[in-house]
């Protein structure tokens, strides 16, 4: 009897430590009862979850496509074909806060020429001379701006502020811009 019981607990305890043994393999072996059930858990419904999750990573593409990612000039010729996207060809900004607290951004191509970028941002401590790197810094921000030839003085500074994350408790504010069809505007207050 001693010799039934030290067998049973050998075999039980063997079953016992295979059945909680883990070596990191997948040790599932898919029946045909398991596809039925894949099967019908691939039919059912999207619940509310679902479509927010599935929102969520197009909310999240559709910012790589306005973030630097995708908005990135690699040279002269693709910062020519973006700046074909928005509506002029220059844009020059000039904010004063005083006691050499100045925010300058610039993206300047005139015709034929190269097209040249600048940031000299004392309120952050940036200074960006490097034309490429300047411009795919500055280009998302312009993008964004909705600047017409008629668009008011407030809504202009509005703008550029929003954009561009600055204080409103400017001492000087200037804007230039040169249009596609060669107008130029000056917003100064």
């Amino acid at each position: 009897m001693r010799k039934l019981i030290v067998l049973f607990s050998a075999v039980f305890m063997s079953l016992f430590l295979v059945a909680c043994g883990d070596d990191g393999a997948d040790n599932d072996v898919p029946t045909a009862e398991d596809d039925v059930e894949d099967n019908a858990e691939n039919t059912e419904e999207p619940s509310d979850d679902d479509e927010t999750v599935d929102d969520a990573v197009i909310d999240e593409e559709d910012d790589d496509k306005d973030g630097n990612e995708s908005e990135q000039a690699k040279d002269q010729d693709d910062m020519k074909k973006m700046m074909e996207d928005v509506n002029f060809d220059d844009i020059e900004i000039e904010i004063s806060y005083g006691s050499d607290k100045e925010y300058e951004a610039e993206i300047e191509h005139h015709d034929n020429r190269d097209i040249e970028a600048e940031i000299e941002d004392e309120l952050n401590v940036e200074d960006i001379d490097n034309d490429l790197e300047a411009f795919n810094k500055l280009y998302p921000l312009v993008k964004q701006l909705e600047i017409e030839q008629g668009t008011d003085k407030e809504d202009v500074i509005k703008q550029v502020l929003d954009v561009f994350d600055l204080e409103d408790d400017y001492e000087e504010f200037e804007v230039d811009i040169r249009f596609d069809d060669g107008t130029k505007l000056s917003y100064e207050d």
